[in-house]
């Protein structure tokens, strides 16, 4: 969703009109009242951050997921026959995200992004061994808290005479937060911390559209985010083994990632306005050493969005949206608060 602006003052600013009136003193001497457009509106401040302007945009985002898996710890003699343990969690995943982020822009089309977040993960996994005549679960909890992945970016209004309106962007993702290679695991392959970060740099350009149909607007994005492939250290040691040559460099692959979204932003009153999207994300099949494992599948993660937001005062914005995941893959829930605050 093109989150950037406030859909209040982005409505207001679409459906203004001005008209000059000028004295008369005969039908002969009569000029044409001029109304103003809204290219000459956009002449000013634009879609994005305004010349000279400086958001800081404050924000805190909590995400609920779960899942149930069996998994197998051992080894398959025959197609029937298993020899190991068997075990059957039950796992809850809740997120939270606090950003802060800064927007400054450089011409009324050019805008820069900076974003810091920190992250706090916890699961709670409930399991239980199938083969082992356990009559109760184990319940136990991992966590983890650091600086997420910090972002840095750069929009740009390609035209601002006609609508529809048209928005390329390009983000840079680091490697700042915690990786998952970077974290210890046990003898089950289980974190024993969370990650707080993908631990792979990547790039994202993208296009958005803004097309004004009083009162509302409509609005599309497309994004794809190329994962940039690192060399990872994997250790291969096996339990009750104690030995430093246990250590392989694989050559990892993300999957990239293709993502469409698109909307509607509807204004109530010049303070108050309303959201409702759709998203969709594909994420690729990963590739270890340039092969895709067997077992790799895509991940299709569809939401449905509610956004509101109310204009406290010309500078000020509160923005409140919540997501509901429609597919397997996607997160089950997730709500998040926005104040972005204008510095002239």
């Amino acid at each position: 969703m093109f989150n950037n602006i406030s859909f209040v003052s982005l409505l207001a600013l679409f459906s203004t009109t001005v008209t000059a009136d000028e004295p008369t003193a005969s039908k002969e001497n009569e000029k044409p009242k001029r109304v103003q457009t809204v290219a000459d509106i956009l002449e000013q401040p634009g879609v994005l951050t305004p010349k000279g302007s400086f958001v800081l945009d404050t924000s805190l985002s909590y995400t609920q997921n779960s899942s149930n898996s069996v998994s197998v710890v051992g080894y398959t003699v025959l197609p029937s026959l298993i020899v190991g343990l068997i075990r059957a969690s039950d796992i809850d995943r809740t997120t939270l995200t606090f950003g802060l982020t800064g927007r400054y822009g450089i011409t009324n089309r050019l805008e820069v992004e900076a974003r810091i977040p920190w992250v706090y993960r916890s699961d709670s996994i409930s399991e239980r061994d199938l083969n082992s005549g356990s009559n109760t679960a184990s319940l136990r909890t991992v966590d983890g808290n650091d600086i997420g992945d910090i972002e840095a970016a750069f929009k740009y209004q390609i035209n601002m005479q006609d609508a529809p309106y048209w928005i390329g962007s390009l983000r840079f993702k680091s490697t700042t937060g915690k990786s998952p290679y970077d974290v210890p695991i046990n003898s089950l392959n289980d974190f024993e911390e969370l990650p707080t970060g993908s631990g792979f740099p990547s790039i994202e350009p993208g296009i958005t559209m803004i097309m004004p149909i009083d009162p509302a607007v409509i609005f599309m994005n497309f994004s794809y985010i190329w994962n940039i492939k690192d060399d990872v250290e994997v250790d291969i040691t096996i339990p009750g083994e104690d030995s430093d040559e246990n250590i392989r460099v694989d050559t990892i692959d993300l999957g990239d990632t293709i993502g469409f979204s698109a909307g509607m932003g509807f204004a109530v009153n010049p303070k108050f306005s309303f959201s409702l999207g759709l998203s969709h994300k594909t994420i690729l099949k990963s590739k270890i050493n340039g092969t895709t494992s067997s077992d790799a599948k895509l991940l299709q993660l569809d939401s449905l969005s509610f956004g509101a937001n109310y204009a406290v005062d010309r500078d000020t914005t509160i923005n409140v949206g919540a997501t509901a995941g429609i597919t397997a893959d996607a997160p089950d829930f997730q709500l998040s608060v926005r104040i972005p605050y204008t510095l002239k």
